[in-house]
């Protein structure tokens, strides 16, 4: 049996775990469609796409218990608060039920904080308590420092998740996952992103002992068909 922090990791548990993601630009509508019977079968946390294909994804999972999710303003974060928070009414009239969005890190690591809790607070704000907000910090850019400032304005804007990166430039080391669920209130969660193919179940493991809640990746099937030889391997460690 193997367990995280006394939960017992089920196939199914894992899949709670994974935020299933296709985020790539050259991504196709077959691809989605097959993300979609996927989710639908392995039951994921959360089926996460680009602004394009939300949409067909939401209908897609419609009755089911895996929420269509959303990137904003993803991969740089760049725009105006006016932009992202329009950006993400139109994203909820289409369907989504969670919203991870990038936050301006340039206005981060300039200690403009305000700024940057303002705009996840009108985006956090205007979705209600329903839809489950996650907010990228961008984590490998930022200093130990910067990323507990990360952490404090999330939890003043009230957001579900802090989520450490867009992929862009690395995932972030188990240092950083330790330091996110750090810096943040136990009413927060930590999601961890950005490894892209080197997401293992071994990977995965780490993450969830250092700290993280859910994992965004595009390797679910693939961790979940390593449970039985993570199972062999780390199993005894529970005993």
């Amino acid at each position: 049996m193997l367990k995280i922090r006394g939960e017992e990791l089920t196939r199914s548990a894992m899949a709670k775990k994974i935020d299933f993601s296709i985020l790539h630009p050259d991504s196709t509508k077959e691809q989605i469609i097959e993300g979609i019977d996927l989710c639908l079968k392995e039951e994921f946390n959360s089926f996460c796409v680009n602004p394009n294909y939300l949409e067909i994804v939401a209908k897609g999972l419609a009755g089911s218990p895996v929420e269509p999710s959303v990137v904003l303003d993803f991969p740089f974060g760049s725009g105006t608060p006016a932009i992202k928070k329009a950006a993400a009414a139109d994203m909820l009239d289409k369907g989504a039920k969670a919203l991870d969005l990038v936050i301006d890190v340039g206005a981060l690591k300039d200690g403009n904080l305000d700024l940057v809790t303002a705009e996840i607070k009108s985006v956090v704000d205007m979705a209600g308590p329903s839809i489950k907000t996650k907010i990228i910090i961008e984590a490998q850019l930022l200093t130990d420092e910067q990323v507990r400032q990360a952490g404090k304005c999330i939890a003043e804007a009230g957001a579900t998740y802090i989520k450490s990166s867009t992929g862009r430039h690395g995932g972030p080391s188990l240092h950083t996952v330790k330091l996110m669920r750090e810096s943040v209130p136990s009413s927060i969660g930590v999601k961890v992103a950005g490894t892209g193919s080197f997401w293992t179940g071994t990977v995965v493991l780490g993450c969830l002992l250092a700290g993280a809640d859910l994992i965004g990746t595009r390797n679910g099937p693939a961790i979940l068909d390593e449970l039985p030889l993570l199972e062999a391997v780390f199993g005894p460690l529970n005993s």
